[in-house]
């Protein structure tokens, strides 16, 4: 419970202690107080998951031209034909499906897409399912909507790493006939992990056998390493008309403030979503349904034309994905000195790590002379005696015991670098005050960090 209500002078709706709240807006409003106290000469920001490069250059021409023109006017509730039709088209050819411009709703951002799916789905004998860890507005607005009916699938730990195992989602359903929605999300937040294409066609199976729909988060599609190919559910037998298949352009695109994201879905859901969207918030602005659409193909809104980018920005998005790799394998390899104390996953996509640093927790030195009890507090006692932010995994949720998340979207040279040595020579230091033997002594950290940042960039 939030406890949301307690200073409330009149009866509101209960259900609202059930919502939480995205921590890295809250604690990133603290991150900028302790800035500009002037305390540290420098915070190492790597607690928000903001974009590190700025929205590419032809998106902005674009949205600058929309203006000159004019298109200030209210848009298209649903999307503006011609934008939905290049999404569709878009969807057909990297997932494999059949679609069209029914299919398609413009929302504002992702977090619409959730929202309005909570509403849909949710009933006074349906549950929810959501991983968990997980992006916490999954939960926020699934225990809001759906009165609390919500079920976590947790992430099995093993060798202090996570990982989702399908057999513990299909327990949940088994075992709960009213599930009707369940909640994925790959690449993932907080973990960087990506769930197989196996995986997800043995949820696709689940979802058939056991009559449930998935809202499929994918908005960080592009963003995947190593190789990997994003496989997405809807790609999977019959799960067009399964499917809730949430995606955007904050991420990919690096258009976190436009605030523009859509939904890919079953079309009798859509003319749902459509009912919420005129109630909620009538429709996405004109300019920004424009870029939109450019995105993937040429337009003409209001009888006016406007040429695809997508060629234009393609180059510029894998400059960005290649860069956002280099800092993946980077914080990782720089994690990883600090074995056994702080034991980091391999990102796979998005721009998280998420390592454990339980054995620090556990630390008498960190407990007792810190005053130091858990993730949140650690993180905590980083950010106002330390200068460097970063967010508790259980923030994520409570399958998240244990863990940080790092976020490395931001500037490799500014932060990624310096703060990951700062950050080592911090843990160093807490090793040795507690009496531990380190894994390697302080006055080696620069010269281990500069042979890491040489292999990787």
């Amino acid at each position: 419970m939030s406890n949301l209500l307690k200073d409330a002078p009149i009866q509101l709706n209960p259900d609202l202690e059930y919502l939480g709240t995205e921590t890295a807006f809250g604690f990133g409003a603290e991150v900028l107080a302790v800035d500009a106290s002037k305390k540290f000469p420098q915070i190492y920001k790597f607690h928000v998951g903001d974009t590190g490069p700025k929205t590419p250059q032809p998106i902005i021409d674009t949205a600058v031209k929309a203006l000159q023109d004019k298109q200030t006017k209210y848009g298209h509730f649903q999307g503006y034909p011609s934008v939905r039709r290049n999404i569709a088209a878009h969807w057909n050819k990297t997932r494999g499906i059949n679609i069209d411009e029914d299919n398609i709703i413009l929302t504002p951002g992702g977090k619409s897409v959730i929202d309005i799916a909570m509403q849909a789905f949710s009933g006074p004998e349906n549950f929810i399912v959501g991983q968990n860890p997980g992006y916490p507005i999954y939960e926020s607005l699934a225990r809001f909507r759906n009165h609390n009916r919500y079920l976590p699938w947790y992430a099995r730990a093993e060798n202090g790493l996570l990982r989702f195992d399908v057999s513990d989602l299909e327990k949940i359903v088994q075992e709960n006939s009213q599930v009707r929605l369940v909640v994925l999300n790959t690449p993932q937040n907080p973990t960087g992990m990506m769930m197989s294409q196996a995986n997800l066609e043995r949820v696709a199976a689940l979802a058939h056998q056991y009559n449930f729909y998935v809202l499929f988060d994918d908005i960080y599609d592009q963003i995947t390493f190593g190789g990997r190919e994003h496989y997405s559910i809807i790609s999977a037998p019959g799960m067009v008309e399964r499917t809730i298949n949430l995606n955007g352009y904050s991420k990919d695109f690096a258009m976190t403030g436009w605030r523009l994201g859509f939904a890919v879905a079953p079309k009798w859901l859509v003319k749902i979503f459509g009912q919420l969207a005129i109630n909620q918030w009538s429709c996405v602005n004109t300019v920004g349904q424009i870029c939109a659409g450019v995105v993937f193909g040429d337009v003409e809104v209001n009888g006016i034309k406007y040429p695809s980018v997508a060629q234009a920005i393609r180059p510029m998005i894998a400059a960005d994905v290649a860069e956002y790799e280099r800092k993946g394998k980077f914080v990782f390899e720089v994690l990883s000195l600090l074995k056994p104390f702080v034991i980091p996953n391999s990102p796979e996509g998005a721009f998280y790590i998420f390592p454990n640093i339980q054995k620090i927790l556990d630390l008498d030195f960190v407990k007792n002379d810190l005053g130091v009890k858990s993730e949140k507090e650690f993180t905590r006692w980083m950010l106002y005696e330390r200068g460097f932010a970063c967010l508790a995994g259980p923030d994520f949720g409570a399958g998240a015991k244990g863990h940080i998340r790092f976020s490395y979207a931001e500037d490799r040279n500014l932060h990624v670098i310096p703060g990951m040595k700062y950050f080592v020579k911090m843990i160093l230091e807490i090793l040795e005050k507690s009496g531990q033997i380190l894994p390697f002594a302080l006055t080696e950290v620069n010269a281990r960090v500069v042979d890491i940042e040489k292999a990787c960039f």
